[in-house]
């Protein structure tokens, strides 16, 4: 075959020679520069490579094949051999399949290279033709000769041949990718001139290597090519990715996330390219910082399409979108450095959660009392790390802790020190720690013990124990631990020391141990120039290695013999059996991904004597960086657990009792050296009782909401809807008409008054539309978005003088704006459409407006359909109402306190509790519980660097001084002495932590309440719908005081459903009028109230919100009212 327009290539060797060439070749061409052996094409299994000879002159895309170099083909390579000879490669099978995998994949992901642009100019032709070449003059024989010349004639001017064939917009987006790339490569060659050392890597080079010169030519090697079933060409992430910089039509918000998106990814492989480097580590620390921008980013991205398509406006709308920042590895290490110092600080923070959870310690404890389970709470500071929640290991063992590692996963997590409750378990002889949460989740279990103390049908479902208990309770307590510094290790030096043993409860010094660390041998890691040969490291004896004191260096092997004996103080008055142990991560660091613990023998202090306790192990630990940080800064606990006494659980509460009314004496005068009489006799007096409105608590406040759907009658107004509620725990349906005017009514009551003093509703939205079918089966539907709804002006705040107050509001709603069927339809029968109600109520004392959210339930009818029948009332369980109630609990969280000074305004401790009179003097302790913890960790860890220090001295060389230097240096000696006597070491500056105002504080609140400062004070509201109930426990007719200063009275119905008792204004039940929350519920009834009130069989309930005034039908009635009402009360 000579000279043809089509050469059929088969399979095997297909070699390219000259027409009058002797040599066999199955193409032969005539013409300038074609060899007698050109090149040779090569077909196996379908897969065709082109092999360029020696001396040959082939351009493979207009780019020239060197000798002996190889390429697979595919279809569109253009070919040039010679001169004058252009072909253009077709391979009919992957054709096939491209336009098979076209039809499934309609958006193609290719990466934009010199190759691809013709591409991306003509989009909607076949992936098998040729796009259209700039020559559009030239005949269409022509075209691809012209094409392939232009190619190469650009190539070897280092231009791009479809530039000029590009749309301007096209050009624009391309010269901004280009700008992009260029300016990453100058600031990457920056960093890196400013970081000599650091290698550059191939790939970084390949990245930022300009895609249109002739070394930017993207080759694919070998084993990076495709196969022909692969429609995508081989592509690696660059800044030129075309989904991710065109972001036209999203916005700029979508614009710039994309672009913060392509940036990240592209330094992403740029570190991921110098793995290798001997800053492994820090490339490490920068990937993950970028891993997590990049994370950001991707949220942030999709957080946005996700609201732009339910048509919602975002802070990034509004804000605009601020790049994430990236740091070097020496910038994050810097901003960590400073964070772990910052966070070090949480004296303050600490002292506000003690001073805000007082009140939950002392309930707890009134419950305690009550029950008589013979337990007592009281805040704790847990350490972090190791030491978060120590438990013994001889319990777990024997199998008595097996699930203790998920018991407080919050506790046993935290890195840093936290609040903490001690549990003195007097049942077991035991003492423990529990977080905060668990406090918090076992409280609610104690509540519910008293709640339904009334209802053995509920009680005997809880468990009377296990909320007050560890189950099952630890034989081996934690009572204290000794610490040691671990820098003489790091320094090759043994070393033997008698540390004291301090108690994490009592910042006390209990006893003491010897500790004894002797250094076996350090197996350093061999040289990287070492012979690859010798696989053994050097090894230095442990005492070459104390005589001279070196770091340990990185990637050795460190062996040592642990010594702990000689343990005194532990008396066995206070316990019974004592034992130790060490974790492996005290000496590796919080790194280590299985921790190990190593417990000694368990003396019994009956039997034994206290000499016979003692541990001994070696260890061998590799030195990694983490490690080695760990060994120059961290200290090691030394664990101590034993079987505690009663006497022992007895000492530990009177000091929690001592140690907060030694807080509490009020100090002396001190403004003058002789103060008068007068002056003592004030400063000795007990301050007086603080006004509650001084203090700023959490508070907690029930609130019901009543919503009714009115729509447009012939009348002109607006009738509320029947609601068909088929159960107690049935909020109901609301029966709706297609095609008429309709209004939402929102009607919110709550008995705390003026401590919850709302203002009016600032937004009402409704939306999410769903499908409830017969099955209890949730369907949704397009429609998701909310949508805000009008108000009207007209809304009506009102606080009654009975102490309870009322927010009344309206809101139009025009079903059509949901475009949804299920509003639009008429409803199938036994199936109902669900719909999110959300709205806020301004409420002055909180920083935003309080934010509520239920579902309502409603059926479209016909425009003409009858309401439901009335005889519904008359028959089960099904009611027909005119609106719907739910019952809601905010909570109102104070913020942080700005100074040490308002501080005080936190605590809870004085914040009353039914039944705290049975504590007697007991107190929560304050803030002298962080006062102690700061104390004793500056205590243990200035013993431990004493030991420290003082055995890297021992190893310093004595120097020689002469004689008449003496007396010269003296004078110096003395004044450095004393400079460094008088230099304060560490922090500067002491945050003062008072629980009690300053003596310039007022203890009025007018000041604190008129000042500027008020609104740096708002509360932080958190909103939580409450189930319903379905079982009551008394029903019956009780006349109620509504007006104090008129003396009315109303009789209305009441049903207690605990723990709430609600109000109806007849004993159907169907129009519900108000609901009093039973927290914190006090009933008094004597023969003097009622001749006050002026009514017979009257009782007074006083919950935590309000207080009111009943009168029953009778004596009997009374009594069980108040017996109902407050089940603990003792019978008079």
């Amino acid at each position: 075959m000579s000279e043809c327009l089509i050469y059929q290539l088969k399979p095997g060797k297909t070699v390219v020679g000259r027409l009058d060439s002797d040599k066999p070749a199955a193409i032969l061409l005539s013409g300038d520069n074609i060899l007698e052996e050109h090149c040779y094409f090569e077909n196996t299994d379908g897969k065709v490579v082109i092999h360029c000879l020696p001396d040959s002159m082939t351009f493979l895309n207009g780019k020239r094949m060197a000798a002996g170099q190889s390429h697979k083909l595919r279809t569109g390579f253009r070919i040039i051999l010679g001169d004058n000879h252009v072909f253009r490669f077709n391979n009919p099978e992957e054709i096939r399949k491209q336009r098979d995998r076209a039809t499934a994949k309609s958006h193609l992901h290719l990466s934009l290279s010199a190759g691809d642009l013709v591409d991306a100019a003509a989009p909607e032709s076949s992936p098998a033709t040729r796009p259209d070449s700039p020559a559009s003059s030239i005949d269409a024989d022509d075209v691809d000769w012209t094409f392939a010349q232009r190619e190469a004639a650009f190539a070897r001017l280092g231009l791009d041949p479809t530039l000029d064939s590009l749309p301007d917009d096209d050009l624009n987006k391309l010269f901004e990718k280009v700008t992009k790339a260029k300016t990453f490569r100058e600031n990457h060659l920056r960093s890196r001139s400013e970081r000599p050392e650091r290698p550059e890597s191939s790939l970084s080079q390949a990245m930022t290597d300009d895609v249109w010169s002739e070394t930017g030519r993207w080759v694919v090697p070998s084993e990076a090519a495709t196969d022909d079933t692969s429609l995508e060409a081989p592509t690696t992430t660059s800044h030129f990715s075309p989904e991710l910089g065109s972001g036209s039509g999203d916005g700029s918000g979508n614009g710039n996330l994309k672009d913060v998106q392509s940036q990240l990814e592209t330094r992403l492989q740029v570190i991921n390219s110098s793995e290798g480097s001997k800053e492994a580590e820090d490339l490490k620390i920068e990937k993950e910082h970028m891993e997590h921008q990049l994370r950001l980013v991707r949220t942030q991205m999709k957080r946005l399409i996700d609201a732009r398509s339910r048509g919602e406006e975002t802070e990034l709308d509004q804000l605009g979108f601020v790049e994430p920042v990236i740091y070097s590895a020496r910038q994050l290490r810097l901003i960590r450095k400073v964070l772990d110092r910052w966070r070090a600080h949480r004296s303050f923070s600490m002292a506000e959660v003690v001073l805000s959870n007082a009140v939950s310690i002392k309930e707890a404890n009134v419950i305690s009392k009550e029950l008589g389970k013979q337990v007592i709470y009281n805040f704790t500071i847990s350490s972090g790390g190791t030491l978060a929640a120590p438990s013994s290991a001889v319990d777990t063992i024997a199998g008595l802790d097996q699930f203790g590692d998920v018991s407080d996963p919050v506790l046993r997590s935290a890195t840093q020190p936290s609040v903490a409750v001690k549990v003195l378990d007097k049942r077991h002889d035991a003492i423990y720690v529990w977080s905060l949460d668990r406090m918090q989740q076992q409280l609610q279990r104690m509540r519910n013990l008293t709640t339904y103390i009334d209802r053995p049908s509920y009680t005997q479902h809880f468990s009377s124990d296990e909320p007050f208990y560890d189950s099952p309770p630890p034989e081996y307590s934690f009572i204290g631990n000794a610490l040691i510094s671990l820098a003489p290790l790091s320094r090759r030096l043994s070393s033997t020391s008698t540390v004291p043993i301090f108690c994490r409860y009592t910042a006390e010094a209990i006893g003491s141990c010897r500790v004894d660390i002797k250094l076996v041998n350090v197996v350093l890691s061999p040289p990287k120039h070492a012979n690859a040969a010798n696989g053994h490291g050097h090894t230095i004896s442990g005492s070459s290695a104390s005589q001279i004191p070196g770091v340990v260096p990185p990637g050795s092997k460190l062996s040592f013999f642990l010594t702990v004996d000689t343990v005194k103080g532990l008396s066995h008055h206070d316990f019974s059996a004592v034992h130790l142990q060490v974790r492996l991560s005290s000496f590796v660091g919080p790194s280590l991904a299985a921790e190990e613990v190593f417990p000694s023998t368990a003396v019994d202090l009956e039997s034994s004597s206290m000499s016979e306790l003692r541990f001994r192990r070696s260890f061998s630990i590799v030195a990694s960086s983490k490690t080695l940080v760990n060994l120059r800064q961290g200290y090691a606990p030394i664990e101590f657990f034993a079987t505690v006494t009663p006497t022992y659980l007895e000492r530990m509460e009177r000091w929690d009792e001592m140690r907060e009314q030694k807080h509490h004496v009020p100090p002396r005068s001190s403004g003058s050296n002789s103060p008068s009489s007068s002056s003592d006799n004030r400063s000795i007096l007990p301050h007086m009782r603080r006004s509650e409105t001084d203090f700023v608590v959490e508070q907690t406040h029930d609130v019901v909401a009543w919503v009714q759907l009115c729509e447009l009658g012939p009348d002109g107004q607006y009738a509320p809807v029947p609601v068909l509620s088929q159960g107690a725990l049935d909020p109901g349906s609301f029966s709706l008409h297609q095609g008429l005017q309709r209004r939402i009514v929102i009607s919110l009551s709550s008995n705390s008054g003026q401590q919850f003093p709302w203002t009016e509703f600032t937004k009402v939205r409704i939306g999410n539309v769903r499908m409830l079918d017969t099955k209890g089966r949730v369907h949704e539907s397009a429609s998701k978005s909310l949508v805000t709804l009008p108000l009207l002006k007209e809304q009506r705040s009102e606080f009654k003088p009975d102490g309870t107050g009322s927010l009344f509001g309206q809101a139009l709603w025009d079903s059509s704006v949901h475009d949804s069927l299920l509003l639009n339809q008429v409803t199938p029968a036994n199936q109902r459409v669900l719909l999110q109600l959300t709205w806020a109520a301004a409420v002055d004392t909180c920083a935003d407006p309080v934010q509520f959210s239920l579902d309502l339930a409603i059926t479209m009818g016909t425009r003409d359909a009858r309401p439901p029948s009335k005889l519904f009332n008359f028959f089960g369980g099904t009611k027909i109402l005119t609106k719907s109630s739910s019952l809601f609990r905010v909570r109102l969280s104070p913020p942080l306190t700005r100074s040490a000074k308002d501080l005080w305004r936190l605590d809870t401790a004085e914040k009353y509790v039914r039944g705290e009179e049975s504590l007697g003097v007991w107190k929560p302790r304050g803030i002298s519980v962080v006062e102690d913890y700061s104390r004793l960790i500056s205590m243990e860890q200035r013993a431990a660097d004493v030991q420290a220090v003082r055995v890297i001295l021992t190893t310093v060389p004595a120097r020689t001084v002469q004689p008449d230097a003496i007396g010269w240096r003296a004078e110096e000696l003395v004044r450095k002495s004393l400079t460094l006597w008088q230099r304060r070491f560490g922090h500067h500056g002491n945050i003062i932590l008072s629980q009690e105002p300053s003596e310039e504080e007022p203890f009025s609140s007018k000041t604190f309440m008129g000042s500027d400062s008020l609104d740096g004070l708002k509360l932080a509201s958190e909103t939580k719908i409450i189930p319903r109930s379905d079982s009551a426990t008394k029903k019956g007719h009780l006349l109620i005081l509504t007006d104090a200063g008129q003396g009315i009275w109303e009789k209305r119905w009441f049903v207690l459903k605990r723990p709430h008792l609600h109000m109806y204004t007849r004993s159907n039940e169907l129009e519900e009028i108000g609901i009093v929350t039973l927290t914190g519920v006090n009933v008094e009834s004597d023969p003097l109230k009622e001749s006050l009130l002026g009514k017979p069989f009257s009782f007074t309930l006083f919950t935590a919100s309000n207080s009111h005034a009943f009168a029953a039908p009778s004596f009997k009635e009374k009594q069980s009212w108040v017996a109902k009402l407050d089940p603990t009360r003792l019978p008079s």
